[in-house]
C-alpha cells in the first residue's frame, strides 16, 4: 500500500530539525541561540557563562542579586556607595521605588540590551536621577537650568561613587595649581618590604639555578639571576615545579598567584584576566580559553597573538617594568588613546626620566597604598569609568580642577592630553559661586560680639 505523507508530518520533521539544533548549540556549539541580544562591554568574554548570572534558568531576583554582588561586592565596599541598598529598604522611601527598583543591580546594569546601553555599560534612562531628586532646583538654584538628564551625562555626579564630587572635597581642593609641584607616583615598596622580612636570604646568581633543562641557554639563566625572583631567592624549581617547562596560561597564573595573590586577584577582576577567574561557574573555566587581543572590542594590531596571562606583559625570566608598563601595552592596543601615547607630554617626561613622567600603567594600573606597602592594582578596569574614578590617580601629579576638566574632555582623551585642558571645570564654579554667597550673607550678619558691644554701649549711656 502506498504510504500518505500526511501536512503534520511536516511538523514533525520541522520540530525535530529546530529541537536538533537547538540541541547541538546548547551542548556542543556556542550557545548563541539562546542569548536575547549584545552584551555588554564588560561581560562580553564570558556570555556564555549563562550560571554566573542565572543560576540554574530558575533562579530568582534575589539569587540574580547575590549573583552580581559575588564579583562586585568588593568595589562598591571600597567605592563607599553613595546609594547603598538599605537607604532603599528604608520604608520612608518605598514611594521612590515604584518608578525604580534600586535595590537591585539589574535594575540600571541590564544585560542583553545594547539599544540603550550607554558607555559605561549601564542601561540607563534618561530621566534616572529626576525620579528622586526633582525637587534639586528649589534645594540648589545653581541647578535650575540644568537639564534634568545631565546629572550623570554632563560628569557631575556618578550614582555609586561621589567621592570627587562632594562639595567637602572640591572646597579643599580649590586652588590648587595644574602642576602639583611634588608631582611624582608613590615609589613601589614590594621588594623592600620582602627584603626587610627575610634579612637572612641572599640573591642568587646565575650558576645556582637549579634547573638546566636540555642545557638552558646562558642568557636565560642571565636574565633570571638580574630579576627579582633571583633577588628574593627563587630559584628555577620554584615555578618549574616537578621540571614543567610548558604552562597554559590558567597554570601561570596560578603558578605566579601562590607568591603573588593580590596581583593574581586583581588581574582576574580585570578583562585581561576575567575568564581566568575563580568565581566563574567551573564549567565554563574548563571549557573557555583565556583572554585572547583579537577577542577585545577596542582596536587591536593584527600581528598581537596569544592569550593573556601574567607572562604577556613580565618576562618569565627578566624583570623589565618599563616593557611591562608601556611596551606591552602598545604591543596590543591600536585605540585612538593608545596611539597618541608617544606623542604626549606623559611620555616625553617619562622618556626623559623626569619624576612627573607617567606610563599607560601609572595611570591604568596605578600604585595603591595597602597599609604599609605601595602595590600595583592590576585590575586593569577599576578606575576606568566613570572617568572621574582617574581623579586619584591624576592627584598624583595635578591639581583637581585641571585633572577633572581634563577628564571631562572626550576631545583630551583621545589625544591622550596632549595639550591642557581649556578652562576649568563647572563644579568648581559652583562652588566658588557657592562660597562666595555664603561669604557675603555671613556679611552681611552683624556678629554676636559686636551685637553684644553695640548692647553694652547702649546701657553704658
Amino acid at each position: 500500500m502506498k504510504y500518505q505523507f500526511k501536512f503534520w508530518h511536516y511538523g514533525v520533521i520541522a520540530t525535530l530539525l529546530i529541537g536538533g539544533l537547538v540541541a547541538y548549540n546548547l551542548a556542543f556549539a556556542d550557545k548563541t541561540l539562546f542569548i536575547s541580544g549584545e552584551m555588554t562591554h564588560g561581560h562580553h568574554q564570558i556570555e556564555l557563562a549563562c550560571t554566573a548570572c542565572h543560576g540554574d534558568g530558575f533562579a530568582g531576583p534575589d539569587a540574580m542579586q547575590q549573583a552580581c554582588l559575588n564579583c562586585h561586592a568588593d568595589e562598591l565596599a571600597q567605592a563607599n556607595d553613595s546609594h547603598p541598598r538599605k537607604k532603599f529598604l528604608d520604608p520612608r522611601n518605598a514611594p521612590l521605588l515604584s518608578n525604580l527598583d534600586a535595590r537591585r543591580c539589574v535594575t540600571c546594569h541590564a544585560e542583553h540590551k545594547p539599544e540603550i546601553t550607554d558607555s559605561m555599560g549601564v542601561t540607563l534612562a534618561g530621566d534616572f536621577c529626576f525620579h528622586c531628586h526633582r525637587d534639586i532646583a528649589a534645594d540648589r538654584p545653581s541647578h535650575k537650568d540644568f537639564a534634568f538628564n545631565s546629572c550623570a551625562s554632563a560628569g557631575c555626579h556618578n550614582f555609586h561613587d561621589n567621592r570627587a564630587l562632594y562639595e567637602d572635597f572640591l572646597t579643599a581642593h580649590i586652588g590648587e595649581p595644574a602642576q602639583r609641584a611634588d608631582a611624582g607616583l608613590p615609589a613601589r615598596t614590594a621588594m623592600q618590604s620582602w627584603l626587610r622580612e627575610h634579612p637572612h636570604e641572599q640573591p642568587l646568581e646565575s650558576q645556582q639555578a637549579d634547573i638546566t633543562h636540555n642545557g638552558a641557554a646562558a642568557e636565560v639563566t642571565a636574565a633570571w639571576a638580574e630579576s627579582g625572583h633571583a633577588r628574593a631567592a627563587v630559584n628555577c624549581s620554584g615555578c618549574h615545579q616537578g621540571g614543567q617547562m610548558q604552562f597554559s596560561s590558567r597554570e601561570i597564573v596560578a603558578q605566579c598567584g601562590r607568591c603573588h595573590r593580590e596581583q593574581r586577584d586583581a588581574f582576574t577582576q580585570g578583562k585581561h584576566g576575567m575568564r581566568l577567574s575563580g568565581k566563574l561557574p567551573q564549567r565554563f573555566i574548563d571549557s573557555v580559553a583565556a583572554m585572547t587581543p583579537q577577542q577585545a572590542w577596542l582596536p587591536m594590531k593584527a600581528e598581537a597573538r596569544g592569550e593573556l596571562s601574567c607572562t604577556s606583559c613580565h618576562g618569565p625570566h627578566k624583570t623589565n617594568l618599563q616593557f611591562a608598563a608601556v611596551d606591552a601595552c602598545l604591543g596590543c592596543h591600536n585605540d585612538e588613546h593608545s596611539l597618541a601615547y608617544k606623542e604626549s607630554p606623559h611620555f616625553r617626561a617619562l622618556a626623559a626620566g623626569h619624576g612627573d613622567g607617567a606610563s599607560c600603567a601609572s595611570c591604568h594600573l596605578p600604585r595603591e597604598q595597602r597599609g604599609k606597602r605601595v602595590v600595583v592594582n592590576h585590575n586593569q578596569n577599576h578606575n576606568l569609568r566613570p572617568n572621574d574614578k582617574m581623579l586619584p590617580v591624576c592627584l598624583n601629579c595635578h591639581g583637581a580642577e585641571f585633572a577633572l576638566a581634563a577628564l571631562a574632555d572626550d576631545g583630551l582623551i583621545a589625544n591622550n592630553f596632549a595639550a591642557a585642558p581649556r578652562g576649568g571645570h563647572q563644579s568648581f564654579d559652583l562652588i566658588r559661586d557657592r562660597i562666595a554667597r555664603i561669604s557675603a550673607k555671613d556679611r552681611s550678619v552683624p556678629s554676636r560680639d559686636a551685637h553684644s558691644n553695640n548692647l553694652q554701649s547702649s546701657n553704658t549711656r
